[in-house]
C-alpha cells in the first residue's frame, strides 16, 4: 500500500485516470461506490445533467463488466427520462440509445429492443449501429420470440421515423354536416433503411367524432403526387366489411369507422390523406392521439402521439391549379375545431297565430310542422309558456285530429307548465298538423309561448335535433267599465212607524223581512280595447259581499241576442239592486260588494267556447239612517204629498214645461223637520213653492212637486233646489233619479232641442 510519502508529488494511477486503467473487482466496486455517492450528491443539488452523465458512466461501467442486468436497470430508466432527449442533443443521446440497445440484446428483452430499433432508424441520428437497408419488421429475427403475439406500445418518445399530424379543414362546423380532416404521414427514418410499412393508423377523437381507423391497402393509388408527396382521399365505412381478423378488432375499438390507404413509407416521402367525417354532437371536438401500428406475425408495435404540439398541423393542405395550396389553421390549432348544434331544416308553422290574446278565453293554435329535412324524421313536440308563474297560462294538445298511429297520450310537468306530445314520423317534404289549447288567466301579463321539437333523422338516428318557435304574447283585458250607482225611489209604501204589529214582527212563522229598503240602480259602461269586435252573451251583476242583518238582489239586464262591442267603444248596461233590513230597527249602514260576470266571444270565432270574464266592481254603501232627496222627472210614486202649485192655461211653452218631483225620506227613529227652497236662475222658471217648511215623523216621506220651464234647449240644466235640515243646520244632497245627474249636490234634467 503506497504512504503519504509515495503519493505526494504523483497520484495513484486510478486517481489520475479512472478509465483509462484496467481495475481489479475491488477498483470496481470502489469505483461503483464513487458513481452512486457522486450522482446522490450532484442529485441533491438539482444538478440533473451532472447526474445524467455519472448515471451513463455508470451504466457503461457495468457494461464493461459483463452486468448486463445492472446496466439495463440503471441505463432503461436514463434513456426514457434523459434531458438529453428533450433539449435535441442527438448526439449523446444516439449513445445510450446504442447502449440500451446492447443491453437488450444480450438480455433478449424484445419489447425494450423494438423501442431501440424504432429510435435509431430515425433520421435525427447521423450515425448509427444500423446495417444498410435495415428493415424493422425483421429486426427480432434469430431472437426468441413468444409463440403468442407480444404487443408494444411506445408513446410521444422523439425521435422517431415516423411523424403524424392532423388538421381540420374548418375551424368550426355543424352536427350532421360534412367536416373535412386530413393527416399528415411524414417518414424521418435514414435513408439507408427499408420502407417501413404501417398496418393500421389509429385516430381518437374527443368530442362528437367517431374514432377512425385507416388500414394499409397497397393496391390504393394517390389522387395526386408531387415531388416527394402523395395526396390520398379516401372513403370512410363501417367496421364490419374488415376481412382481416385483426383489423377488426382494432376498428372494433375506435368505434368501427375505417379507410384504407397505401401505408408503406419510404425514407423523407410524406402521405397526406383526406377524407369526411360527419359530427354527432356539439361543442369542442379535439385530436386525442394518433396510433400507428406496425405489426407481423410474432409481435405488434405501436407508436402513439398524444401530445397536442406533436399533433399540431400548422395548415391544410389543398390542391390548387397544378400544385398544392396550404390553408392556414386557427390560432387554437388546426388539430381543434368547434361543432356547432345542426342547423334544424324543420319548420314550425302557426299560421292563426295573434300577437295579442284576451285574457279568460281559451285559445286553439293550429300548428304545422314541415319537415324539410333530407330524410324521415321522428318527432316529439313540446309546448309551454315562459313569464310570471301565476299568470302563466297552461298548454294542452288536441289529440282527436292526430293519427292513432302516431300519436301518444300528451304528457304535462306540473313543475315548468310543459306539455309533450310524440307526433311520430314524418316524410320527407311532408308536413303534419296539429292542435293545442289554453287558456289564460285572469291577471294581464306578458308570456312567451316556446314550441320545440325534438327530432332525429331515421337515417342518423343517433343525432337528436330540435327546432325551437319563441312569440312574445300579450295577454290584455277584454273589456273594462265604469260603474254609476243612481239611487231609485221605491214604490211600495214604508211601514207605519205607529202601526208597527209586534206579532207581525217577530210572530212565529215570520220569514219576511220588515226593515227599510232601498233601491239602488247600476249603471256599467262596458268598453272593449280588442282590436276586434266582441260579442257579449249575457252579463250579470252579482252581490260577493252583504253584511248581516241585510239581503240584496240585482235584477240583471236581458240581451235578446248577441250584443256586439266595437273595439276602443263602450256600451251601457243596466243593474237593478234591492237593499233591504231584516229588522226595522236596524238602522246602520250596509255596504255591499259587488262584481261584473260578462260571458263573451270573439265575433270571428263562432265554433270557439264562450269566455267569462269577471270584473270587481266599487263597493256600494247605503245609508239607512240617515235622510235623503231624491229628485224625479214626473209624478212620484209615493202617494202622500204637498199641494201641487195651479196649472196655468195651456199654451204654446206647454210642451216645454218638464214635471220635476223632489221625495224627501226620512228614515231614522226621530222627528226631522226641514227647510225647502227653490232658488231662481236665468235657465229656468218654475211652478211651486219657493220657500216651505216640511215635518216628518219618523220612517216618513213626503214629495214637493215642481214645473218647470226652460229658457234655453239642449242642455242639461240643474234647478236651485234646497232642503235645510234645520235641527242639524245640514243642507242635504239631492238625489237624481232616472233620467237625471248629479251635478255638485243637485240633480240635473236634460232639455231637448227644438225640433
Amino acid at each position: 500500500m503506497p504512504t503519504l510519502y509515495d503519493t505526494f508529488l504523483v497520484q495513484e494511477p486510478l486517481r489520475q485516470d479512472p478509465f483509462a486503467v484496467t481495475h481489479n473487482p475491488s477498483d470496481t466496486s470502489t469505483l461503483i461506490d464513487v458513481y452512486k455517492k457522486s450522482s446522490k450528491y450532484f442529485m441533491e443539488r438539482d444538478r440533473r445533467r451532472a447526474v445524467e452523465r455519472l448515471q451513463y458512466e455508470l451504466g457503461k461501467l457495468y457494461m464493461r463488466e459483463g452486468e448486463w442486468a445492472k446496466a439495463l436497470k440503471v441505463l432503461e430508466p436514463l434513456w426514457r427520462a434523459s434531458s438529453w432527449r428533450r433539449e435535441g442533443w442527438w448526439d449523446l443521446l444516439v449513445l445510450l440509445v446504442e447502449a440500451v440497445r446492447e443491453c437488450t440484446q444480450r438480455l433478449g428483452n424484445n419489447e425494450v429492443l423494438l423501442e431501440t430499433e424504432w429510435e435509431l432508424m430515425s433520421s435525427s441520428f447521423k450515425s448509427t449501429s444500423l446495417g444498410p437497408h435495415y428493415d424493422f419488421s425483421r429486426c427480432l429475427e434469430g431472437t426468441d420470440v413468444l409463440e403468442e403475439s407480444m404487443i408494444i406500445r411506445r408513446e410521444d418518445q422523439f425521435p422517431s421515423p415516423l411523424s403524424t399530424t392532423c388538421a381540420f379543414g374548418a375551424m368550426q362546423g355543424n352536427v350532421g354536416e360534412v367536416l373535412p380532416v386530413q393527416i399528415v404521414i411524414t417518414s424521418n427514418a435514414q435513408k439507408s433503411t427499408a420502407p417501413l410499412t404501417v398496418s393500421q393508423v389509429l385516430i381518437s377523437f374527443d368530442g362528437g367524432l367517431k374514432d377512425i381507423c385507416i388500414a394499409h391497402e397497397p393496391e390504393s393509388e394517390p389522387r395526386w403526387s408531387q415531388d416527394d408527396m402523395q395526396v390520398y382521399d379516401i372513403a370512410l365505412g363501417t367496421a364490419n366489411r374488415l376481412t382481416d381478423s385483426s383489423l377488426s378488432s382494432s376498428a372494433n375499438s375506435s368505434n368501427g369507422t375505417r379507410g384504407v390507404c397505401d401505408l408503406m413509407f419510404r425514407p423523407g416521402k410524406r402521405k397526406v390523406v383526406s377524407f369526411q367525417m360527419i359530427p354527432r354532437g356539439s361543442g369542442i371536438v379535439r385530436v386525442t392521439s394518433i396510433t400507428s401500428k406496425v405489426q407481423t406475425k410474432s409481435w405488434i408495435f405501436d407508436f402513439m402521439v398524444s401530445k397536442a404540439e406533436f399533433l399540431r398541423q400548422d395548415d391544410f393542405i389543398i390542391r390548387s391549379g397544378e400544385g398544392i395550396r396550404r390553408k392556414p389553421a386557427g390560432s387554437n390549432g388546426s388539430n381543434e375545431t368547434k361543432i356547432h348544434p345542426k342547423p334544424p331544416k324543420l319548420r314550425i308553422r302557426l299560421p292563426a297565430l295573434r300577437k295579442e290574446y284576451l285574457t279568460d278565453e281559451t285559445a286553439t293554435l293550429d300548428i304545422e310542422i314541415v319537415n324539410e329535412e333530407d330524410g324521415d324524421a321522428e318527432v316529439h313536440l313540446e309546448a309551454r309558456f315562459l313569464g310570471q308563474a301565476e299568470a302563466v297560462p297552461t298548454w294542452s294538445w288536441d289529440t282527436e285530429d292526430t293519427p292513432s298511429s302516431s300519436s301518444e297520450d300528451p304528457v304535462t310537468d306540473s313543475k315548468n307548465t310543459t306539455s309533450t306530445i310524440k307526433l311520430g314520423q314524418i316524410e320527407k317534404a311532408r308536413s303534419r298538423k296539429i292542435q293545442g289549447t289554453f287558456t289564460a288567466r285572469s291577471p294581464p301579463a306578458e308570456a312567451v309561448l316556446e314550441i320545440k321539437a325534438l327530432y332525429y333523422l331515421l337515417s342518423e338516428p343517433d343525432t337528436p335535433l330540435s327546432k325551437v318557435f319563441i312569440h312574445d304574447i300579450i295577454f290584455d283585458r277584454p273589456f273594462e267599465a265604469n260603474y254609476d250607482f243612481q239611487p231609485r225611489e221605491d214604490p211600495q209604501p214604508w211601514l207605519s212607524y205607529f202601526s208597527v204589529n209586534d206579532e207581525e214582527e217577530h210572530g212565529e212563522g215570520s220569514s219576511l223581512p220588515l226593515g227599510l229598503r232601498q233601491l239602488w240602480y247600476c249603471t256599467a259602461r262596458l268598453a272593449s280595447f280588442a282590436t276586434e269586435p266582441l260579442l257579449v252573451e249575457h252579463i250579470d251583476l252579482e252581490a260577493t259581499s252583504i253584511p248581516d242583518g241585510a239581503i240584496c238582489s240585482v235584477s240583471g239586464h236581458r240581451i235578446p241576442q248577441d250584443l256586439a262591442v266595437a273595439p276602443n267603444s263602450s256600451q251601457p248596461f243596466g243593474f237593478q239592486i234591492t237593499v233591504q233590513k231584516v229588522d226595522l230597527d236596524d238602522r246602520r249602514s250596509a255596504t255591499v260588494g259587488f262584481h261584473l260576470r260578462i260571458r263573451w266571444r270573439r265575433e270571428q270565432s263562432d265554433s270557439a267556447p264562450a269566455a267569462t270574464t269577471t270584473i270587481q266592481c266599487p263597493n256600494l254603501t247605503v245609508p239607512f239612517g240617515e235622510p235623503r232627496v231624491l229628485a224625479s222627472v214626473g209624478a212620484s210614486l209615493t202617494q202622500k204629498s204637498l199641494p201641487e202649485a195651479p196649472s196655468a192655461e195651456p199654451d204654446d211653452e206647454s210642451n216645454r214645461i218638464i214635471p220635476i218631483t223632489y221625495t224627501i225620506e226620512n228614515p231614522s227613529t226621530h222627528v226631522l223637520n226641514f227647510t225647502v227652497s227653490m232658488d231662481t236662475s236665468d235657465d229656468f222658471a218654475f211652478s211651486g213653492p219657493k220657500t216651505t217648511s216640511v215635518t216628518l215623523v219618523p220612517m216618513g216621506r213626503e214629495t214637493v212637486r215642481y214645473r218647470i220651464l226652460a229658457m234655453k234647449r239642449g242642455g242639461w240644466i240643474t234647478p236651485g233646489f234646497r232642503v235645510l235640515d234645520t235641527g242639524f243646520q245640514q243642507v242635504l244632497r239631492v238625489w237624481g233619479t232616472e233620467g237625471m245627474r248629479s251635478d255638485k249636490g243637485r240633480a240635473a234634467v236634460w232639455v231637448d232641442a227644438d225640433d
